[in-house]
């Protein structure tokens, strides 16, 4: 009967552990997903200032991505020389402040 306890006792032991591993796994893989949908985001904003002169300005936004709602800020530092600019792109959510930046740069003619 001692043996049976026993053997109950550590099989709770290693069930509670296991259970514990899998929904720490599950909170990561939500992050990283956020982190995900939010590089695609800024990634598009970085395409779109890329694409247009008329783009390289302060601007903010939000844009839908993989069911989710991520708030956007591009600031542009125009280098001394005037012949380039750094683009820098910061997305936020909700729930995340600050999710994932994006720096780039952008040559002018």
């Amino acid at each position: 009967m001692i043996e049976v306890l026993v053997a109950l006792a550590i099989l709770g032991f290693v069930l509670s552990s296991a259970l514990k591993i899998f929904s720490s796994n599950a909170l990561v893989v939500a992050t990283l997903e956020q982190k995900t949908m939010a590089s695609f985001v800024a990634e598009n904003i970085l395409v779109q200032t890329f694409s247009f002169n008329d783009e390289l300005n302060y601007a903010t936004g939000t844009q839908s991505q993989g069911g989710f709602l991520y708030q956007w800020e591009r600031n542009v530092l125009f280098e001394q020389d005037g012949k380039s600019a750094q683009i820098n792109i910061t997305i936020s959510s909700n729930k995340i402040e600050d999710i994932y930046q994006l720096t780039s740069y952008k040559v002018l003619q």
